[in-house]
């Protein structure tokens, strides 16, 4: 695909998300920066600007790629994001994880309420927010995924202990209610 074809289909998206969501130009765009440049994208605001719509409708436009979205609460358990263990290796007392579907076979990923989880799966997204790598049965798999968008409706304190999680993110935006 040409550079001018891939230039025009991306301002095409743009220009259609920009249709259907209002007051929402410069988060549409910095979207699109973030799939262009395989970079994350933490989306803070309050429930019910658009978030995950946002992301829903540029979803649709994906193809050929493997998308991964969950929303996260203090009860997600590290089995709904990399997959559950596999029963016939823990037989042979191995570790592995099955994880087609999972985050770590996504090229494109969201996760809503994303500080919202337990160490176990927070800790397990660093590398691969970071480095791409998914550390299954102790063996460093490198994933597929470009982009990860991260959603929440507040900034973690700095008590929390989210700092690293939250500087994982190189593209953060506020995402306001509608003024008109």
């Amino acid at each position: 695909m040409s550079k001018n074809t891939l230039s025009s289909k991306f301002n095409s998206i743009e220009g259609e998300l920009n249709l259907r969501l209002f007051e929402r130009q410069e988060v549409v765009h910095g979207l699109t920066l973030a799939i262009l440049s395989d970079t994350n994208m933490l989306l803070l605001g309050s429930p019910g600007t658009g978030k995950s719509l946002l992301v829903s409708l540029w979803s649709n436009h994906i193809n050929e790629a493997r998308y991964f979205d969950w929303m996260l609460t203090k009860f997600s358990t590290p089995e709904e994001i990399f997959g559950p263990f596999s029963l016939s290796a823990l037989e042979k007392d191995k570790y592995v994880r099955n994880i087609e579907g999972k985050l770590p076979t996504a090229h494109f990923a969201f996760i809503d309420e994303i500080f919202k989880a337990g160490s176990a799966i927070l800790n397990s997204m660093l590398t691969l927010l970071n480095e791409r790598i998914f550390y299954n049965d102790g063996k460093a798999v490198e994933t597929p995924l470009l982009t990860l968008i991260g959603a929440s409706n507040e900034i973690p304190e700095a008590e929390d202990g989210l700092d690293a999680l939250y500087d994982r993110f190189q593209l953060k935006y506020q995402v306001l209610p509608l003024h008109d």
